[in-house]
């Protein structure tokens, strides 16, 4: 299952990632989350659309406008210098995107029962991917599924804003832009 995005001058240019003054930290940094930063809008009662996921047994969503497409894991080239949590990057569509492991922030690692895949979100300059187990898969929800934030690891606590119930499950909201943005601060330069 792929969605691909229909105009390559929408992701980060090889010349643009492998310019020489570029350092690790600034080459994530570009353009982030300006453009898809703030989580999407919606009137009181309208259900949004939502990609869900999982990592290290923790159920995620983002807004399913943010996803740019749904990748099998491609070869990943280790960027030195770098903590576990950024696996590296990946040439897609011949563009250079960086990969993140949420799974190592939360204590855990992607599970082997189910197919490791890619998640890209955003576009252009704010292009980036999340490793996630098995394949994501589309959900609704409104104000009534809204509840409490539930006990989830503190490394995550800066990128979760909402819960959503979807009858025993739980639904963590993924700031994901924000996520990326703190994700290269700590690259160092």
């Amino acid at each position: 299952m792929q969605n691909e995005i229909n105009s390559a001058d929408s992701l980060l240019a090889p010349s643009v990632a492998l310019h020489p003054a570029r350092t690790a930290g600034e080459l994530m940094a570009i353009g982030l989350p300006r453009q898809y930063g703030a989580p999407l809008a919606t009137a009181q009662n309208a259900a949004q659309e939502w990609i869900g996921f999982d990592v290290a047994n923790i159920k995620f969503l983002v807004p399913h406008a943010h996803v740019s497409e749904i990748s099998e894991m491609l070869p990943i080239f280790r960027i030195p210098n770098t903590g576990r949590w950024l696996l590296g990057l990946v040439n897609l569509h011949g563009n250079l995107v960086p990969v993140f492991d949420l799974a190592s922030l939360v204590g855990g690692a992607c599970g082997t029962k189910s197919k490791t895949m890619l998640l890209v979100l955003g576009r252009g300059e704010s292009i980036a991917a999340i490793v996630v187990n098995g394949i994501p898969n589309r959900k609704r929800f409104d104000a009534s599924n809204r509840t409490p934030l539930p006990a989830f690891p503190a490394a995550i606590r800066d990128y979760v804003s909402n819960a959503y119930a979807e009858e025993a499950t739980v639904w963590l909201e993924l700031y994901h832009t924000r996520f990326f943005e703190m994700m290269a601060r700590r690259i160092p330069g």
